[in-house]
């Protein structure tokens, strides 16, 4: 199974920016002919896609994620609560995942397997909490996946073709 966080984490650089961070440090780890930009041009690129607060409207990133084929991405929306794991199509690749989290606002990792059912390895952009905008570094932990299971669905967005074994029908994964 590949090992991703060899590479240190991308911390946000405003409460908001979640998702800048995320697929920046996606983008990174996945490669295959994807750009490399860092959070700052993925803002610049994706702003029309967010709230005026700078957070991203989980429909522009369902849409616009999958639609780039810079990105070469798949999304759906998952329903939760109650999801396992095995029900995901999360393979050996990072997976962006859109959350709501257990405080009850949005939020954004990248997770993949570990080898441990029912845990993920993750990247979390939000650290040190609340920490001071542009000085997060982010880190990498390891979480249950009942950590995501506390909105109504969750966004994911991985790398296509997808690299998995998800027993979902193609037409629900893609």
């Amino acid at each position: 199974m590949p090992y991703f966080d060899i590479g240190p984490s991308t911390g946000q650089l405003h409460e908001n920016s979640c998702w800048a961070a995320s697929l920046a440090w996606f983008l990174k780890a996945v490669q295959g002919g994807r750009p490399s930009w860092n959070q700052k041009k993925i803002i610049d690129l994706f702003w029309n896609y967010t709230d005026s607060n700078g957070a991203m409207r989980p429909e522009a990133m369902v849409g616009g994620w999958n639609a780039d084929t810079r990105l070469k991405m798949s999304t759906c929306v998952w329903p939760t609560p109650n999801a396992t794991l095995s029900d995901l199509p999360l393979g050996n690749m990072p997976v962006c995942i859109a959350f709501k989290h257990m405080t009850g606002f949005a939020h954004m990792n990248v997770i993949w397997r570990n080898g441990n059912d029912g845990i993920v390895k993750c990247m979390e952009p939000f650290f040190p909490y609340p920490g001071v905008n542009g000085k997060r570094t982010g880190r990498m932990v390891e979480r249950s996946f009942e950590h995501f299971n506390f909105g109504d669905n969750v966004v994911l967005a991985w790398a296509r073709p997808f690299d998995g074994r998800s027993t979902a029908k193609p037409s629900e994964a893609e």
